[in-house]
């Protein structure tokens, strides 16, 4: 059954991404969480999806529509909504007094599943496919996105250019493990649901990377238990590439395009695997092309609202519930 949607719309955007965070810490409420920077935003969504519940702040009263409830961020504690400066903890409970948060079963943990999206051919949207899969299944599911292009542009937009960043979670990870939980959580910025830690800034600081590293760095992602899903996609200069990555995913996607050259190069590409006997990564494979989508907005979180959804849709409908 789909969760219902608790969204967040705070003109405090500081104040909103600490709520967001403690909510998405709250693994036993049941509801899926969003967070919304401006009024277009949320109404952007809305022709799209419903909001069950909005927590809002009070200077938008009567300028919120088409929401089922509102439940009101407030500067009076006295006020019949949710008092700003109260500590998270109370916040949840208030939240489960006003709206009744339904407990979710702790049995034992689903194992993380992992997504691989590979191709040797450049240009073929493969990244945007990554955004937009990532978050059409992060409105049922909890999903990290890992990005390990060589120069994704992401390193340096303004959501992300302050975080902690891919190499530094590893460097940690590998050096100062005590310290990797708190990095980890630093490094993330999230779009419509989906996690995604920053990418490395320059990727010859991963290409050091053994395959043993990125192995034992991919098990503590999984048995951190806080991922259904984990989106990688992946590059080239990757050490462990075959072995580490694609053996792990359970569905690896293969973007391509129709030229003669990008075919000669998946064929070379599935020549390697045949001749180093990875015919397991070849069944897995889900291999095609998206044809060009003009106008594709440069904001990820607008990526839902284009046609590239309806594509992202019908390729992977065999392997996910739409």
């Amino acid at each position: 059954m789909k969760k219902k949607v608790l969204a967040l719309l705070d003109s405090n955007t500081g104040y909103m991404e600490k709520l967001y965070r403690y909510l998405e810490e709250q693994r036993n409420i049941g509801f899926t969480i969003c967070a919304f920077t401006g009024e277009n935003r949320l109404y952007e969504y809305l022709n799209r999806e419903k909001i069950d519940y909005l927590i809002a702040s009070e200077d938008l009263q009567g300028k919120v529509k088409g929401v089922e409830r509102v439940i009101w961020i407030y500067e009076d504690e006295e006020k019949d909504g949710i008092y700003r400066y109260s500590p998270g903890d109370v916040v949840v409970e208030r939240l489960r007094d006003l709206i009744g948060f339904e407990e979710v079963k702790t049995g034992a943990a689903a194992k993380t599943k992992f997504i691989g999206v590979y191709s040797p051919v450049g240009r073929c949207m493969k990244t945007s496919f990554c955004m937009v899969l990532g978050q059409m299944l992060s409105k049922k599911n909890r999903v990290l996105y890992l990005n390990f292009e060589s120069f994704s542009g992401m390193s340096v937009m303004e959501s992300a250019s302050r975080r902690t960043n891919l190499a530094d979670v590893l460097y940690y990870f590998n050096n100062i493990k005590n310290e990797f939980s708190v990095k980890f959580k630093n490094s993330l910025v999230n779009y419509n649901g989906l996690d995604m830690v920053t990418p490395a800034y320059y990727y010859l600081d991963l290409s050091y990377i053994t395959a043993e590293i990125w192995d034992r760095f991919l098990e503590e992602i999984s048995s951190m238990n806080e991922y259904d899903y984990v989106i990688l996609d992946l590059s080239d200069y990757l050490q462990g590439l075959f072995d580490s990555f694609l053996m792990r995913c359970s569905v690896v996607y293969t973007l391509t395009s129709n030229d003669s050259r990008a075919q000669n190069k998946i064929f070379h590409y599935e020549q390697i695997l045949s001749e180093y006997n990875h015919e397991d990564i070849l069944n897995k494979t889900r291999k095609f092309t998206i044809p060009s989508v003009r106008n594709l907005p440069n904001e990820i979180d607008r990526l839902l609202y284009t046609e590239l959804v309806d594509l992202v849709r019908k390729e992977t409908a065999t392997d996910f519930e739409w």
